[in-house]
């Protein structure tokens, strides 16, 4: 054995024999008082006897009792390295332990050890080991989603699935029951040349369903596509068939940028709250989805999208969606604001994470995209199985719930997908940098702090 393996070996064997004596001694410390408690009850009970008896009760001084606990190592601040060591392999020893198979794993706990490997491992890739509790808040998170999607989200509005009827979700009832009539007054006045419904020869395209096809309508897209449609003064739409089509001269065009997004901001709110809504983000790409066979008419997955559409499936019963996506992140985020809050050592881990991903936010955090995943893969799978409780009905589909498990998925890919180089230089910095703030101070006047006995 070389040098520097025996001083660790014997360190390890002094700390073990001072750990073995302090427990020997907090025991001893547990029997005496138990004794004492019990030398006290019977006093008192041999006081309260006398004095029914009508006897004095004298005041007795009683000796204190003095113990002599032996230890095999000294206490003396004379007593040298060696004979420490040796006293401490002794010790070791008389426990059954054998000396040299003893490292300085063996005076942690598993708790103790996964804490500090969370605070300085390393690795080619960011770190997100979860603990039993991020697991547990990673759970309950998911079901509190689920729960939010069955008894809240539910179904855009009550209706005959199949034979059978389904109630629709009470928020979406409550946010579609401010109506407003498709003529109003704020219609009037931002009229736009995307929102023509007659004579545009697109297939499909009519009063019902003409938001549905045409981009600048669409809340992912509107913002680009309606603008270049005012200032062009035409129409982009997609047929039923999934054919782009633009259709000009359907209004004046306008050249002022700014005016044409003030004109397309106007229109979509005008038309939020009418009958037929505004599409959910996305929605009007749908029409490229010419493929597959579903349902008792075997509708591809365009017109299946379409039928939601057109049966309530709109921006307003969007926003309910997300509701289950919100109840998820408060979970996970108050549950970190907590933990952090009342545990230090977490908090530590997790500002050592900010600084390995370079960004103080917590979506960023590999832990919590981890558990983020988790808890939004969770809620997603119960979605499926709620589709299935439904009797397969598409109005069940929770866009919004599988959009944020999209999201995380490719956001935690993403952190799999760093440069090796990256990662390490991260890592060895952010050690560097806590290597250089040192250990925490230790408060040696602290009523707590070990002392060797």
């Amino acid at each position: 054995m070389d040098e520097k393996s025996r001083m660790s070996t014997d360190q390890a064997i002094a700390l073990k024999g001072l750990q073995i004596n302090i427990e020997s001694g907090i025991d001893e410390a547990d029997a005496l008082l138990k004794e004492a408690r019990e030398n006290t009850t019977r006093l008192d009970d041999i006081e309260t006897r006398l004095a029914k008896l009508g006897q004095p009760v004298s005041e007795v001084s009683h000796p204190t009792l003095v113990r002599n606990v032996p230890h095999s190592v000294s206490s003396s601040t004379n007593i040298s390295w060696d004979e420490l060591v040796k006293a401490s392999r002794q010790v070791v020893a008389s426990r059954g332990i054998n000396p040299d198979g003893i490292s300085s794993d063996d005076l942690l706990t598993q708790e103790e050890l996964l804490a500090i490997e969370r605070r300085f491992s390393g690795g080619f890739r960011l770190q997100a080991n979860l603990d039993k509790y991020d697991i547990a808040a990673m759970a309950i998170a998911g079901i509190v989603a689920a729960v939010v999607d069955f008894l809240v989200v539910r179904i855009p509005k009550d209706m005959t699935f199949q034979g059978d009827f389904q109630a629709g979700s009470p928020l979406t009832k409550w946010i579609k029951s401010f109506d407003v009539p498709s003529d109003n007054p704020l219609s009037d006045y931002f009229k736009a040349s995307f929102d023509k419904v007659k004579d545009v020869d697109i297939a499909g395209f009519g009063g019902w369903s003409h938001r549905l096809q045409t981009f600048a309508h669409d809340p992912l897209m509107g913002l680009a596509f309606g603008t270049i449609d005012i200032m062009r003064g035409g129409l982009t739409g997609i047929s039923r068939d999934g054919i782009i089509q633009y259709i000009a001269g359907t209004g004046a065009p306008i050249s002022d940028p700014l005016e044409a997004m003030v004109i397309l901001i106007g229109h979509l709110m005008s038309d939020v709250c009418t009958k037929m809504g505004l599409p959910v983000p996305g929605w009007s790409l749908t029409h490229m989805l010419q493929f597959g066979e579903f349902g008792a008419k075997g509708r591809n997955l365009s017109e299946v999208a379409r039928f939601m559409y057109l049966e309530g499936y709109d921006s307003r019963h969007f926003l309910t969606m997300a509701t289950s996506v919100a109840s998820a992140e408060i979970v996970l985020r108050s549950y970190v604001g907590l933990r952090k809050h009342f545990e230090d050592d977490y908090a530590a881990t997790w500002k050592r994470q900010d600084a390995v991903a370079k960004f103080a936010g917590i979506s960023a955090n590999p832990t919590f995209q981890a558990m983020s995943l988790g808890a939004h893969g969770i809620a997603a799978a119960a979605n499926a199985g709620k589709i299935v409780v439904y009797g397969g009905n598409p109005l069940a589909f929770n866009y919004a719930q599988w959009l944020r498990f999209s999201q995380q998925l490719f956001g935690w890919l993403g952190s799999r997908m760093l440069s090796p180089s990256v990662v390490v230089s991260a890592y060895a910095q952010v050690n560097e940098q806590m290597l250089l703030e040192g250990w925490p101070a230790i408060d040696a006047s602290a009523v707590d702090f070990p002392v060797l006995l």
